[in-house]
């Protein structure tokens, strides 16, 4: 069984009652806290690193806001987890204030913009960057900051590689989009399902690696490596045919981005 659990705690007594009657359980994407289950995902810690990476990269002080995904979905605590990696000391320090942090009910898009909204009138729009933790919610960052006349000059994160988010890195809206391809996500959930049929020991199925979850529990998991898309290596997704160069580069102005041409 291959679960993509929306809330990964409403769904355990599910997966321990499959377990209990012999049935393989893959947590797909969003973490399961049952020892017995596989989790296969990316490793969204260092999703949350490498769009932190590139904001910093961008704007290594000033006032930053964080835009987090669902609480009852432990992605968005690892990829908090992440960004910390990166700009922990220069808050400690001083040089960065966090002037607004939220989760976001269901990673929506739309209520991401109203919490953009509510940031940026509370600090007189005295925003330096954004690490939005996924794309929808970029999109909905942006449009705020489209409406005070800030998209393009505030840096702000996002990953999924969806394609109007890619199209906003060529546009120079968006500044990363961490790029997970789901197609080897599913491809590897599916090699570990056929290994499951044979054996129903999740720690012995390829490449796996012990895991330790917040709840404390230690899961068999594979993570996958994902690619932090920017304006510099936009051609890693056309290249990979994740999206078309008319989608790309929509609205691009020429000479913008040298994969637009």
């Amino acid at each position: 069984m291959i679960i993509l659990a929306q809330d990964g705690t409403a769904i355990k007594p599910a997966v321990a009652k499959a377990i209990q009657n012999g049935v393989p359980v893959i947590a797909y994407d969003r973490l399961i806290e049952d020892p017995k289950a596989l989790y296969i995902t990316f490793d969204n810690v260092l999703v949350g690193k490498l769009e932190a990476q590139a904001v910093f990269k961008a704007k290594g002080t000033g006032n930053f806001a964080i835009i987090k995904g669902n609480k009852a979905d432990a992605n968005a605590d690892f990829l908090r987890s992440g960004m910390d990696q990166v700009i922990g000391d220069a808050v400690k320090s001083g040089a960065i204030k966090i002037v607004g942090e939220t989760y976001t009910d269901n990673w929506d898009p739309a209520k991401a913009q109203t919490n953009m909204e509510q940031i940026l009138t509370a600090n007189q729009n005295k925003v330096d960057a954004v690490l939005s933790e996924n794309d929808g919610m970029a999109g909905g960052v942006i449009a705020a900051l489209t409406a005070q006349g800030l998209a393009g000059k505030v840096p702000v994160s996002g990953q999924d590689g969806d394609k109007a988010a890619l199209n906003r890195v060529a546009l120079g809206t968006q500044t990363v989009d961490v790029w997970k391809d789901a197609r080897l996500l599913g491809k590897t959930a599916g090699e570990a399902a056929m290994q499951l049929c044979n054996n129903s020991d999740p720690s012995k199925v390829k490449g796996t690696a012990a895991f330790k979850t917040p709840g404390g529990n230690s899961l068999s998991s594979i993570l996958l490596t994902p690619n932090p898309i920017t304006k510099d290596n936009l051609k890693d997704v056309l290249d990979a045919g994740w999206i078309t160069k008319a989608d790309l580069c929509q609205g691009v102005a020429a000479g913008k981005v040298s994969v637009c041409g």
